[in-house]
């Protein structure tokens, strides 16, 4: 990339015109674009991307209106699609990236063919369920994934953390970063789901809440996915594996923690799309319909 537009002279100065058009040449899939996820296509839309394609399929409410970015007051709820807000967003932020809204759920032919053509692969969801199948279908074809989640696990702790998962050395599951109880009722049918409750005496109420979700927390999270996504495709420097934003402490902690060498994802399925067969999924009626949370 010879002639760098203007709107980058800043950026050229940290990671020069062929770090530039290294990102001018990348394509991403934000799957979930809420409160994590709109901040994040924020910053992937300044930094120049060839194209972001957004995957969500569900539209704004009132609640969103506290951290979502992009959404204007006069936006109707119902009737805004997320995907739609996010990629009104980057055009008016800059026309150069390519934006393509599915309003679609992970769980559908659009999402799994999106994640398979992109280069890079976000994902920003508020449970452990769609992040299982995602973490599976990127080690299957090999694609570079950035998982954020933010967190308030209880009173007074805050924060959140990025996963990178990059050629195969370390996932969210063998960095133990799975709740597998939330992954298993992700996967159950409604009736194996009731039947779960009913033996447990589980108020359906109960389950469904979700807990606090602020602006700056997720900004921080989306940020810090971002510069690591920066520093990958411009080559400053290798990306950290796992960052864990203690909100709580104000730091940022980078993990140590090694992954398992007998990792079923990174070194069973990691390249062999036939042999893992993600697209089974797909063929699970009731996955069809459930949204990613």
């Amino acid at each position: 990339m010879t002639d760098v537009p203007s709107r980058y002279h800043r950026s050229t100065l940290l990671f020069g015109a062929e770090g530039q058009g290294k990102l001018s040449s990348t394509s991403v899939v934000v799957i979930g674009t809420g409160g994590l996820g709109s901040p994040l296509v924020q910053h992937l839309a300044l930094l120049g991307v060839k194209r972001v394609t957004s995957v969500d399929d569900e539209e704004l409410d009132e609640t969103n209106r506290n951290r979502f970015i992009g959404a204007r007051a006069t936006d109707p709820v119902p009737g805004s699609p997320k995907v739609e807000l996010v990629s009104r967003m980057i055009r008016e932020i800059n026309p150069d990236v390519e934006s393509i809204p599915l309003q679609c759920g992970l769980v559908s032919e659009e999402a799994f063919a999106a994640a398979r053509q992109a280069d890079w692969v976000f994902g920003c969801f508020d449970g452990d369920g769609p992040r299982a199948i995602l973490n599976e279908l990127c080690a299957a074809y090999e694609k570079s994934y950035i998982d954020l989640a933010s967190d308030v696990p209880e009173s007074g702790i805050y924060g959140g953390r990025v996963c990178i998962t990059l050629n195969g050395n370390g996932c969210l599951e063998c960095l133990d970063l799975l709740d597998r109880k939330a992954v298993r009722r992700y996967l159950e049918t409604p009736e194996q789901r009731e039947q779960e409750d009913a033996i447990y005496g589980i108020e359906k109420g109960a389950l469904e809440h979700k807990g606090p979700s602020v602006s700056p927390l997720n900004g921080v999270v989306a940020a810090l996915a971002a510069t690591e996504f920066m520093v990958g495709v411009t080559g400053l420097r290798a990306p950290t594996r796992l960052q864990e934003y203690r909100g709580w402490q104000s730091k940022v902690v980078v993990s140590t923690d090694a992954p398992k060498p007998d990792c079923h994802c990174c070194t069973g399925i990691r390249g062999k799309p036939e042999d893992a067969d993600v697209e089974r999924y797909l063929r699970i009626p009731h996955l069809r319909n459930r949204s990613n949370t």
